[in-house]
């Protein structure tokens, strides 16, 4: 476990009183990691705001009609708000996964304005923009987080005014990724970062050695599954295009995709102009650019486990004695990815959300 020298005492208590322990009967990485899928959400969706965020073709400066779709989730009383947080999602999800829903629900419960957003291509706004997004789809977040800083500026003046609120981001495994790349890559205006913090779960910061976990015997179904849903996002934007129904070439290339790494340098890595399968795992993976770039991070918390059947956490552990007045990482022996399911609910959204106090 690594500590901010910064982070404030209540949190460092809260921490060192409330360790991460598993639960039954969510044992083991992979319980831990396919929780969240065996589990009926029951619960009332609130009302949420539907925000469209204009962005431009990709690899391009010009707007096509390409948006992302968000949902803007507020607290009960805007008085007492705290801020606002824009919540990512991972590799083949949308803001309908049950885990961003669940942490967006208890950030909203505690004060603060939530953006979910899906990021190009996912979920219900498939049809809204043209693609799919990447680890790093820097130009559509910024787009979207900057036109967000507009829209609330408006508002909410008056509260914006008198509370100088920021705004703080969530990523969930690549959502994470997603996040970090793009305060990597947003071009400083006097000082001004991205975002106020960054949390990150479960977030890949070396992309190949992730694509080699996930291609191991053992993850077989893991990667099936993810394919699955990867290949029907596919599929569902070149029909929205009209590409599908006179290609049978191309409907064979999505067919017959055997692996993630065979989807990225087949789709992925050309779609966002990189030159080759490597150069995208080597340009869009953080962990090479922390270093030259740190000025440009804002406070960060990185949460991790040990038995992440997905995602390996060396990455993550080897930032632990780096850069320690602006990183906050908790390595834990279990919690699966994404998962950290405790007898008290997720244990890291609430550390997320403790956090998110105490800077």
């Amino acid at each position: 476990m690594g500590r901010n020298n910064s982070i404030s005492s209540s949190f460092s208590n809260y921490l060192k009183n409330k360790p991460f322990r598993e639960v039954l009967p969510w044992i083991g990485g992979d319980l831990q990691t396919l929780r969240d899928t065996f589990v009926i959400d029951f619960g009332k969706s609130k009302k949420n705001k539907k925000i469209l965020f204009p962005i431009n073709k990709i690899l391009s400066k010009k707007f096509e009609c390409d948006y992302l779709l968000g949902f803007l989730e507020l607290p009960e009383n805007l008085n007492s708000l705290r801020g606002f947080v824009i919540v990512t999602h991972g590799l083949g999800g949308s803001t309908k996964r049950f885990g961003l829903r669940r942490i967006s629900s208890k950030l909203a419960n505690n004060g603060y304005g939530v953006l979910k957003l899906n990021l190009r291509g996912s979920g219900s706004a498939r049809y809204l923009a043209k693609g799919n997004y990447c680890a790093r789809c820097s130009s559509d977040v910024i787009s979207a987080i900057n036109y967000f800083k507009k829209f609330i500026n408006l508002e909410f003046k008056e509260l914006i005014k008198m509370n100088n609120l920021p705004i703080y981001g969530v990523g969930l495994s690549l959502g994470g990724t997603i996040l970090l790349n793009a305060c990597l890559d947003y071009d400083e205006n006097k000082g001004e970062k991205l975002l106020d913090g960054l949390a990150c779960v479960s977030s890949p910061l070396d992309l190949s050695s992730c694509s080699l976990c996930i291609e191991k015997s053992r993850n077989y179904i893991y990667q099936k599954w993810l394919l699955h849903r990867l290949k029907n996002q596919l599929w569902d934007g070149f029909n929205d295009e009209g590409k599908i129904l006179n290609d049978e070439k191309l409907r064979k290339k999505i067919r017959t995709l055997k692996s993630i790494r065979e989807f990225d340098q087949k789709f992925t890595a050309p779609s966002w102009g990189f030159n080759s399968l490597e150069d995208y795992y080597v340009e869009a993976s953080p962990i090479f650019r922390i270093q030259n770039s740190i000025k440009k991070l804002p406070q960060m918390l990185f949460i991790h486990a040990k038995d992440d059947p997905w995602v390996p956490y060396n990455a993550t552990f080897n930032l632990r004695d780096k850069f320690i007045d602006k990183f906050t990482i908790f390595i834990t022996e279990k919690g699966g990815h994404n998962g950290f399911h405790s007898i008290n609910g997720c244990w890291s959204d609430e550390v997320v959300k403790n956090w998110f106090i105490s800077i």
